[in-house]
């Protein structure tokens, strides 16, 4: 076997409230990605809800990663993919218009490229950073929403935009940090929703509409994709730290011993409260040093009142969005909090469609990788950053692209990002 080139190895790095997370891989003629090195390494109390508060202690435990990365694949890690997750996430829709000019009234292919550049040409505040600009929807007339708006016969058309955005003082800390260990700057960044999105659901899927929601240990993304590309994503500052500290607080215990009795739960309970809770008691140790007795109901119900209200306050998001409606292919979690025992059956209990704990497509590699929530979002960077490169190869910049390619213009793949 030929000695792999440099350039075929891509990397995602997820700096996360819990982890440092660190995935290689490359992509096999079958369209396998194959991951072959991946590493994480805990960042508790250096970084909170997304945000470093310990850049020296960061740069130490990523370059851990990366270390142990390059050492089980045996290459040096060259082209580098970053998420960016966080609290200081927001999104928003651009709209951009453009007037049809043939007699006829048929779009074109211009129509598009003007109304998409209209919408992309608004920009986040100073404060704010550009992370993501990804194609929404496209209407007709202000009222008839269309896949493909060429070939369509109307007198205006309208391009939606999802633009996604970050506090930029964050956002650079976080690209500062990979730079000062790397020796250079990431290719691409992505919000943590979106590369879930690419790791968990094929183009086809996407566009037919998936929902991902994303439960870490300080913050919950989501995102939906339909049709042309993502028609909403958005975060909540909630994740299992909190339920952590509702344990801690209903119980008066240490918090390292309320995230003993999290991570232990499936040993006794889930976080659906059942029945016979009550005759299942759990021994716990207090912060006096004392071991008393509570029944597994209590700790069932605290977990579940978080976890619950989580969900719902996802659920009416995407209802006041007009997104919950275009879930076609129902929930799918990922993140350290898809692992909590009958997480599934309670968001199927408020979202009321199909759910799942979500695992990487057509992936290969350790099963400790592959089959861990929590290393999605890193395995979704790796196939973000093919298209990013297939961007790249085939066209000097992204409009150029939508001048000369029309036929391929809502190809997800080909023209959704900016960078």
């Amino acid at each position: 076997m030929g000695r792999r080139r440099k350039k075929d190895i891509l990397t995602g790095i997820e700096l996360g409230t819990a982890y440092v997370k660190v995935a290689m891989g490359e992509f096999l003629p079958s369209e396998v990605v194959s991951i072959i090195g991946a590493a994480q390494v805990s960042s508790l109390h250096k970084v909170r809800k997304g945000s470093v508060l310990d850049a020296p202690a960061v740069q130490e435990q990523l370059a851990q990663a990366l270390a142990v990365s390059e050492k089980e694949s045996g290459v040096e890690i060259e082209d580098v993919f970053l998420a960016v997750t966080g609290g200081h996430i927001g999104s928003t829709t651009n709209v951009g218009n453009a007037p049809v000019q043939s007699p006829d009234r048929i779009i074109t292919e211009e129509e598009v490229v003007t109304a998409v550049r209209n919408a992309r040409s608004c920009r986040p505040p100073p404060e704010q950073s550009h992370i993501n600009s990804i194609d929404r929807r496209f209407l007709v007339d202000d009222v008839r929403e269309v896949a493909n708006p060429i070939g369509q016969v109307g007198s205006r058309l309208q391009a939606e935009v999802h633009m996604i955005y970050g506090d930029r003082g964050a956002v650079e800390t976080a690209r500062t940090l990979v730079a000062e260990v790397l020796g250079y700057r990431e290719t691409a960044r992505a919000f943590s929703a979106v590369a879930d999105t690419f790791a968990l659901f094929s183009e086809e899927e996407q566009r037919r509409g998936s929902l991902v929601v994303d439960i870490g240990a300080g913050v919950t993304e989501y995102a939906v994709f339909h049709g042309p590309g993502c028609f909403h994503s958005s975060q909540i500052a909630v994740g299992c730290e909190h339920v952590v500290n509702d344990l801690a607080v209903a119980f008066r215990l240490p918090v390292p011993r309320a995230a003993g009795i999290l991570h232990n739960l499936g040993d006794f309970g889930s976080a659906v409260t059942r029945p016979d809770g009550r005759k299942r008691l759990v021994e716990v140790e207090t912060s006096s040093g004392k071991s008393r007795r509570i029944p597994a109901s209590t700790i069932e119900q605290v977990i579940e009142l978080r976890l619950r209200e989580l969900f719902e306050v996802v659920a009416a998001d995407l209802k006041k969005t007009d997104a919950f409606q275009r879930v076609s292919n129902g929930v799918v979690l990922c993140g350290g909090g898809a692992r909590v025992p009958g997480i599934v059956r309670l968001a199927r209990q408020v979202f009321q469609m199909p759910v799942r704990v979500g695992t990487p497509y057509l992936a290969g590699g350790p099963r400790e990788v592959i089959a861990n929530p929590g290393f999605v979002t890193a395995i979704g960077l790796l196939r973000f950053g093919r298209k990013v490169r297939e961007i790249d190869r085939e066209s000097p910049g992204l409009l150029e692209q939508l001048r000369i390619d029309g036929h391929r213009i809502l190809n997800l793949a080909k023209r959704a990002f900016r960078w």
